[in-house]
């Protein structure tokens, strides 16, 4: 089973799409790799698998002057970056959550989490 290219997939970077890809086939084998990728230079993505098998843990992490309740809250160009893993995650039948929520602030770097539901 193969999902989708992602090369269509807009902003975000080949390296962080090729880490989508080896985390959705290795769920399909049973040892998805955890996602360690910077989309830009104030933005990364960080996806852990929790052991159930049945979700994972996707965390942003954004450097920036606030911290709005949710991901999208801070606008639409950063938004494209989450829709774009979003649709990366779903071509391998991978539930992203509705929003990613602000979870705490770590070293000025706000964190961002939502469950994976894994296919």
């Amino acid at each position: 089973m193969s999902a989708a290219p992602l090369s269509d997939v807009n902003h975000v970077p080949d390296e962080a799409l090729a880490a989508l890809d080896a985390f959705g086939e290795g769920h399909l084998r049973g040892d998805p790799p955890p996602v360690r990728e910077r989309l830009r230079s104030d933005l990364r993505l960080r996806i852990d698998p929790t052991g159930d098998g049945r979700t994972a843990r996707c965390r942003f992490e954004t450097e920036h002057a606030r911290a709005p309740p949710t991901l999208r809250d801070r606008g639409s160009f950063l938004a494209t970056y989450v829709d774009g893993v979003d649709d990366g995650l779903r071509a391998w039948g991978i539930e992203p959550p509705e929003a990613y929520e602000y979870a705490e602030t770590v070293d000025g770097w706000h964190r961002y989490v939502g469950t994976l539901r894994l296919p």
